[in-house]
């Protein structure tokens, strides 16, 4: 889930198609509470913000409703849920039931530079779980705005067992919320059928000059000169002899996390599954089989996890030629450690924990060191902290260390997520700077720096995200940056497809960013399935043509040609694994190689016998 602490600049948004004042809502829904919504809602503020924070109904005479909630965050909230209103549903709703979000909301102060208010918005099973029916946020000026989030519940829940929470915590901010308004209607109408808030970003327009720049980077650090030269076994140069480039496969790893069951499993769903692993991404990571709860069997009630079925997917994809990383060595938060870790801390032998970890670490060396040549040894510290508040930071040094006895020619990451644009969370990144350099400061190993990009239905400008990756290699002294998990999770699928594009042509024109992996593709096995590329029947979205057209066709080199004078064709061509065919006077030369970085044409002789 992606968690904001700190305001952003202006997020533009607009709203079409229907509208309240123009038609009346859709008849035939319930209301998700008995009582008037304002008034269903409770308040929750953390301790240590509630001084300077405060959440209290105001009379409102300026719009169609006569009271709002008026909730102030103080500049000392660290996160967005540090203020929040929480209801939970009087009703039972059903998995694919669709309901509308409406309300109004402005913002009568900021110390946002662009004088605009947010309010986070979310739907999810009440209790311990991670995925929400509507994960949305919204910005709001001085004028009153009106919202509409229409979404479908992802399960079935009884009365009280789905919770609205509205999340105002972001610093130096007061906003008024009001005609709150929150409708089920079941599988009585699609949504389609519902009027929707439609939102876009600073950067989607056609002639945006970041976008153009971006492309003259990607056309000068991907690509390189390259000269093949066709000569005879005498020496003499052929002319007019037929070439055939094939790109085989490209320096910037373009991959997928995959669960791993998937790539060895029996079933028409794993088949094209598989198809489409080969066919879009060449890097690819396991998507929970390595993670340690999983690797001990504490997750078999969720998925068949074992260690032959994770170790036979890797082994497919290594023997395919896939660029392999490892998650997660590390995931220091109690909620992400195995039970025995708990059990130690509770009989008060919290101390044991740390060789347990050490031993974790030396045997996932013992069973992938040959499978897996990149690691994110430490993942998301910003919210996963319990055991550095228990040891210090100092254990996180610890664990790279041995991590690199581990796994000694492996690429050792530090990942953590929202932590990709430090305008919307500033706070986020700016302790994931610290991280790193208190990391390198103190001779921990990093070899890269992993951010996960789980984009919301409100996407960050493309220029916010390039500013923090060129803070990231200023700060880091330019360590690799990789797009560990990428999704953007919307209905709106022309909105998704263009931040696909835009988000990889971001990521492909920045210099130290070597890869970027989507956190899955097909919405039968993603954990968001709105941020899938293929729906469930494997029919293309929008966003897995852009992605198809960008990386398989646009950025790969494939052509064919002929010698010229001399011998000789010149080309610029991206980086990457290369198959050459050679033809004249009915001789064939194959040959294979690869085309590194360089300033100076690479030159390629292809000797005809």
């Amino acid at each position: 889930m992606k968690r904001s602490s700190i305001i952003s600049l202006l997020t533009l948004c607009i709203s079409v198609g229907l509208n309240a004042s123009e038609q009346a809502l859709p008849v035939g829904a319930q209301s998700l509470f008995q009582d008037e919504p304002l008034n269903s809602l409770k308040v929750n503020v953390q301790p240590y913000a509630a001084e300077a924070s405060s959440v209290k109904i105001v009379t409102v005479d300026d719009a169609s409703f006569s009271s709002a909630w008026q909730v102030r965050s103080g500049e000392d909230v660290r996160n967005v849920e540090d203020v929040e209103l929480e209801g939970f549903s009087d009703i039972a709703v059903e998995e694919g039931g669709t309901a509308l979000i409406h309300f109004w909301a402005r913002c009568t102060q900021t110390i946002d530079e662009s004088g605009m208010g947010r309010v986070f918005v979310h739907v999810r099973k009440n209790g311990v779980d991670f995925n929400s029916s509507i994960l949305a946020t919204v910005s709001a000026g001085q004028q009153w705005q009106e919202f509409f989030l229409p979404f479908k519940f992802i399960g079935s829940y009884p009365e009280n067992g789905a919770v609205l929470r509205l999340r105002f915590g972001f610093p130096g901010q007061t906003v008024e919320l009001g005609g709150l308004e929150v409708t089920y209607y079941g599988k009585t109408k699609e949504l389609s059928e519902l009027p929707r808030t439609l939102f876009t970003y600073a950067g989607r327009e056609a002639d945006a000059e970041w976008r153009k720049e971006a492309l003259e980077r990607i056309e000068k650090i991907r690509k390189r000169d390259l000269q093949i030269r066709v000569v005879d076994a005498s020496g003499k140069p052929v002319d007019a002899a037929s070439l055939s480039l094939k790109q085989k496969r490209s320096a910037f790893q373009f991959g997928t996390a995959i669960p791993l069951i998937r790539l060895t499993a029996e079933g028409r769903d794993n088949e094209i599954f598989r198809e489409k692993v080969l066919e879009l991404f060449e890097a690819a990571s396991p998507e929970n089989d390595l993670k340690w709860p999983v690797w001990l069997g504490e997750w078999n009630d969720l998925a068949p996890y074992s260690h032959q079925k994770a170790i036979a997917g890797l082994e497919w994809l290594k023997e395919r030629g896939f660029h392999l990383r490892g998650h997660v060595l590390v995931w220091p938060g109690w909620k992400n450690l195995p039970q025995i870790t708990h059990e130690l801390r509770d009989a008060g032998r919290a101390e044991e924990i740390l060789p347990i970890i050490d031993e974790h670490i030396r045997e996932m060396g013992e069973v992938t060191r040959d499978l897996l040549p990149e690691w994110d040894v430490l993942n998301e510290p910003y919210t996963n902290h319990d055991l550095m508040d228990l040891f210090g930071p100092q254990i996180m040094v610890r664990w790279f260390k041995v991590a690199r006895e581990a796994f000694p020619d492996a690429a050792l990451y530090f990942n953590d997520f929202s932590n990709h644009d430090q305008v919307l969370d500033a706070a986020h990144v700016a302790h994931f700077e610290e991280t790193f350099r208190y990391l390198l400061d103190n001779g921990a190993p990093v070899d890269g720096l992993g951010l996960q990009a789980h984009i919301s239905g409100q996407p960050n400008d493309p220029e916010r995200v390039l500013a923090t990756l060129d803070r990231y290699s200023k700060a880091s002294g330019g360590l690799p940056i990789r797009f560990t998990e990428f999704d953007i999770r919307t209905e709106d699928e022309e909105l998704q497809a263009d931040y696909t594009r835009d988000f990889f042509i971001l990521a492909f024109s920045h210099p130290d960013v070597v890869g970027i992996q989507l956190w899955g593709f097909w919405e039968g096995a993603h954990w968001i399935p709105l941020g899938a590329m293929y729906r469930k029947d494997w029919s293309e979205k929008p966003n897995a043509a852009v992605y198809k057209d960008l990386v398989l066709k646009q950025w790969r080199t494939n052509l064919c040609a002929e010698t010229g004078a001399h011998g000789e064709y010149t080309t610029r061509a991206f980086l990457g694994d290369y198959e050459l065919n050679v033809e004249h006077d009915g001789r064939v030369v194959t040959k294979t190689f690869t085309l590194p970085s360089g300033d100076s044409p690479q030159q390629v002789l292809i000797t005809l016998e």
